[in-house]
């Protein structure tokens, strides 16, 4: 943040941020830190997408850390290798009998990415995961959300202390991050400072965990709304 603003030096010295899933945690997490000790954090306004500080109440996809958690404390590991076990299965995934395609959907609502860039974002943007980045992950799917690593800072408790202007999106299908989580932090923050949106429709197009950014309709539907927002809280 800083050496974007040494960059850019906008007149009243803040930023406008846009975070996507672990992003928008990020950006949560910072707005509750800073509103908890009265600071200024530096943002003019905040959009996260398919972002949320508690996923405990939803049928999040992320259920599945929790088994992994426990064996990956016992036998000490210190990363996930996520990229090369995507990697050994790409072929599965994307090439005749197509017995892993089922995968696609956790990324995206069907027919709404283009097969070759699902293809390039599982091959290419994806790395290693550190265990204790899973083990924090973790917490938010415990009651109470979110916590720091000592356990002891539940970030849901403080992010209604925020002055700072949020757009929160969901997508209808995204099973990663589903509405009702990310609606579980929307309804802490003050009402005057959120926005909310689901995006997608009983009749399509619908809307899976990567569509808001990377979908066939994103740059119609999505991207305007984004920077009607910026716009509006832009100062510079």
């Amino acid at each position: 943040m800083e050496y974007v603003r040494t960059q850019t030096n906008p007149k009243d010295g803040k930023l406008l941020a846009i975070g996507h899933s672990m992003g928008g945690m990020l950006l949560y997490a910072l707005l509750s830190r800073c509103g908890l000790k009265g600071m200024d954090s530096g943002l003019a306004s905040v959009t996260t997408i398919a972002s949320t500080l508690d996923y405990s109440s939803s049928g999040t996809l992320l259920k599945y850390l929790l088994p992994v958690k426990e064996p990956a404390q016992a036998l000490n590991v210190s990363a996930l290798p996520i990229d090369t076990m995507l990697e050994m299965a790409h072929p599965l995934i994307f090439r005749p009998p197509y017995a892993l395609s089922w995968l696609t959907t956790n990324i995206s609502a069907p027919q709404m990415m283009d097969p070759e860039v699902i293809e390039k974002l599982v091959l290419n943007s994806l790395c290693p995961v550190p265990a204790k980045l899973l083990y924090q992950l973790a917490t938010s799917l415990g009651n109470g959300g979110l916590r720091d690593r000592t356990g002891s800072f539940y970030y849901k408790d403080h992010i209604s202390t925020t002055n700072v202007p949020i757009l929160a999106l969901a997508g209808d299908w995204d099973i990663v991050c589903p509405p009702d989580a990310v609606y579980e932090t929307v309804k802490l923050i003050p009402q005057h400072k959120a926005t909310f949106k689901v995006f997608g429709s009983p009749g399509g197009p619908h809307y899976g965990h990567q569509d808001m950014i990377s979908g066939r309709t994103a740059r119609s539907e999505t991207y305007p709304l984004i920077l009607q927002f910026l716009q509006r809280h832009d100062q510079s």
